[in-house]
């Protein structure tokens, strides 16, 4: 296309096109037409073409959108070198795909798609992967049936271009075959549908030892194809229960979980509703450590289906109830179905409601969910109180208020009503701590109440009308399973520590030993449900989650750790537990942390090695190796594998010139660390051991810390500089506090170097056999 001088273009169609999109909002589509229409205009980049030709189709006008690709693009591609002329052209076909898409122009559709799948073919010198995940495929394989089958074969040809993906080939093309089923069976072509979803299955099943398959993408298959194979549930669970086989109880757990998911699938899908549902009891367990990915966007319809109103009342609010900002959005416009439904009864939706009014966060989250609703039709007040609160989340005690009339009307004495008023009421200045104690002590007994957000509710009002030491001295919550436990344990540190801190210093330690009795009695509570779930595979909803496990297996090591009790042995199995069900650094830290507590000298060394690669590899922002590099040093140094202490050494510096940490900027504990490993490097190495005290002298002296002091007179003993390590030693004592208990111990034994270093010096004797080749 020849050049119009008189067009717009470059920098000042870019300022023309940054106008009319910040006017957009505010004009009519005429206003934009005409001023796009007022003068020529030719856009000389994919984005101005970009830009511009999405103006015209927003002013209505798509002959010209059309115009302004092919012209402009035309003549792009004609001023673009070679090598980049490929990519521009699949860039504009993209372009008009968008156009012919939205004017559902089929004909332009099949054109342009052929074209794309002839590029395809030819040898693309750019990545062509990004191109195949363009949402415009997406939006194609929902279309006419021509249309998406055509799409996936333009997309798979996209794959086939990539030779990045040689090691999933066998995924690609059961990739093309599932969403070629998926569209099959949506127009209704069934008999086709199922051959494409056991081509699929075979694609995956045939795969070489070249191709990278594992038990996550026969997972994915599953997930796609259950309800168009679902009497082939066998040709998932069988590859998955192989490739599963070696892992740890916990996660097989969680893939028998998955597993059981298809199976409930594909029995709904053949008609078997009650067989689905029963499976729930397998299939429903969240694999989530905070409740989520629970099955609830199918167990919740299925139960509607069945007319198990009740059960399905309870399995909204628990959603509701736990999950709060991240419910499932089909949760709540159930809720509103069912309070639109004057034959329905239960009160388990107005407790829904509720629960919702907790706070302003959960309940916008709520009301998000719902759709609009016609105030036309006549309302109970509850509907009317939910349609006020859509338009103003201020009226949300309103809300509260009618919701709890309704659940009253249906249910007076309803447990779960009378445990969410009580907090309620509380907060709202209604009723005083003790009353509320009163009514949710009562309501947890009588609904079997186990759930930590309970026990914590008890709890705050327990501190609130007894004080912290009574509360924690009341009988400990029992608690149904390890999400419960874990999450309870955790929620009451931070309110008892903050009420802790307020006492005199005897109560406080008190109170501190018995939050961490608390603790502890509530983390085994959530082992134990845990636990017997692997053992059995039957348990609680929320004992399934493999890395929830974990984390409870962390924080009751910990707790071993370091409060009385002190259970060392009990830790580093718990931390052993928690890294076979799912690897975390702080477990490797906890390892760690106790080998060294046990003088373990060999576990040191491997915990600490297991620490290192996998925060290489994984990462840890909290890894300071100043932290465990002596204690690493000293027991290389004692098994006589001095040679090992130069690795750590290497190790050490370079993370801290990673830190971008320069010498002067080191504190007390991290040149402490370096002063020891110069002292354990010092009688194998010395050379090595002097050249690190020669770089770290100058911050020790600058420092001047009793610590690092110390441990220099250690240094300087071990190399045998017997006059400074002497003055180092007053340097030390001029530094040491009369008052402070390390002080005085360091005091103490300093005087005793001292004395020894002081004493004349004894005639050399024989050396022992064991020195004789030193």
């Amino acid at each position: 296309m020849a050049h119009n001088s008189s067009a717009i273009t470059g920098i000042e169609l870019e300022q023309f096109m940054d106008r009319l999109e910040a006017q957009q909002q505010e004009q009519e589509t005429d206003a934009l037409l005409a001023q796009l229409q007022a003068q020529p205009l030719q856009a000389d980049s994919l984005a101005s073409i970009d830009r511009l030709h999405t103006l015209w189709m927003q002013a209505g006008n798509s002959a010209a959108a059309r115009a302004v690709i092919d012209q402009d693009g035309d003549a792009l591609v004609q001023a673009a070198p070679e090598p980049a002329r490929a990519e521009l052209m699949m860039n504009l076909a993209i372009l008009r795909l968008r156009v012919a898409n939205y004017l559902d122009d089929e004909p332009t559709l099949i054109e342009v798609l052929g074209q794309l799948e002839q590029m395809a073919t030819q040898t693309l010198d750019f990545n062509v992967e990004h191109y195949r995940r363009y949402r415009i495929f997406d939006d194609l394989e929902r279309a006419s049936c021509e249309i998406a089958l055509k799409t996936i074969e333009v997309r798979y040809a996209l794959t086939l271009g990539n030779p990045a993906r040689a090691a999933l080939r066998a995924w690609d093309a059961a990739d093309q075959y599932q969403r070629r089923a998926r569209v099959l069976a949506y127009h209704d072509r069934n008999e086709e549908a199922r051959s494409a979803a056991l081509e699929a299955v075979n694609a995956v099943r045939t795969a070489g030892p070249d191709q990278d398959i594992d038990e996550g993408d026969w997972l994915w298959l599953g997930n796609s194809l259950i309800e168009i194979i679902p009497l082939r549930l066998a040709l998932f669970e069988q590859p998955i229960a192989q490739l599963t086989a070696g892992r740890s109880q916990p996660q097989r757990r969680e893939w028998e979980v998955r597993t059981a998911r298809l199976a409930a699938r594909a029995l709904h899908a053949q008609g078997d509703l009650a067989g689905a549902l029963k499976i729930c009891n397998a299939a429903a367990l969240s694999l989530d450590s905070d409740g989520g990915n629970n099955f609830i966007e199918y167990e919740l319809p299925w139960l509607m289906e069945a007319g198990r109103i009740d059960e399905a009342g309870f399995r909204a609010f628990i959603d509701v109830y736990d999950r709060q900002t991240e419910l499932w959005p089909a949760t709540a416009r159930l809720v509103l179905d069912r309070l639109q439904d004057p034959d329905e009864h239960s009160a388990w939706w107005p407790i829904c409601v509720m629960r919702a009014c907790i706070t302003e966060e959960v309940l916008q989250s709520f009301l998000q969910a719902l759709p609009s609703l016609e105030t036309s039709k006549p309302a109970t007040p509850l509907l009317a109180a939910l349609s006020l609160a859509m338009e103003d989340l201020q009226a949300g005690d309103a809300l509260y208020t009618e919701a709890r009339a309704e659940a009253v009307r249906r249910a007076p004495d309803h447990p779960w009503i009378t445990r969410l008023a009580a907090v309620h009421d509380a907060e709202h200045g209604l009723i005083d701590a003790a009353t509320e104690a009163s009514l949710l002590q009562n309501a947890i007994q009588a609904g079997r109440m186990q759930d930590n957000r309970s026990a914590f509710s008890l709890f705050a009002a327990r501190i609130n009308s007894q004080g912290i030491i009574e509360a924690l001295k009341a009988p400990k919550p029992v608690l149904s399973c390890g999400k419960h436990a874990y999450n309870y344990a955790l929620g009451i540190e931070d309110l008892a520590e903050a009420e802790a801190d307020k006492l005199p210093p005897d109560a406080r330690d008190q109170a501190y030993s018995l939050l961490r009795e608390a603790q502890r009695d509530a983390y085994e509570q959530g082992q134990a449900h845990m636990e017997r779930y692997f053992a059995s595979g039957s348990g609680h909803p929320y004992d399934a989650c493999a890395h929830l496990y974990s984390m409870l297996c962390n924080n009751l090591a910990i707790n071993y750790r370091y409060y009385n009790p002190i259970r060392y042995e009990d830790a580093i199995e718990l931390h052993t537990r928690g890294i076979a069900a799912s690897p975390f650094a702080e477990h490797y830290n906890g390892l760690l942390s106790a080998r060294i507590s046990l003088e373990d000298l060999p576990g040191i060394i491997d915990a600490a090695e297991q620490l290192w690669h996998y925060s290489a590899e994984f990462g840890y922002s909290r890894h300071n190796p100043d932290e465990y590099v002596a204690s690493v040093a000293y027991a290389l140094y004692k098994l006589d594998r001095d040679n090992e202490i130069l690795i750590w050494l290497e190790r050490l510096l370079k993370w801290q010139e990673e830190q971008g940490v320069s010498d002067q900027q080191l504190d007390s504990s991290a040149l402490f660390a370096r002063i020891q490993v110069a002292r354990y490097l010092a009688h194998a190495h010395p050379d090595n051991a002097d050249s690190l005290w020669q770089r770290y002298q100058p911050a020790v002296l600058s420092l001047n810390e009793v610590s690092v002091m110390s441990a220099s007179v250690d240094f300087l003993k071990a190399r045998g500089r017997a006059a400074e390590a002497i003055d180092y030693c007053a340097r030390t004592l001029a530094l040491c506090a009369p008052d402070d208990d390390y002080d005085i111990r360091c005091r103490a034994r300093i005087e005793q170097i001292l004395s020894e270093l002081q004493a004349p010096a004894q005639p050399a004797g024989k050396k022992n056999w064991w020195q004789i080749w030193k």
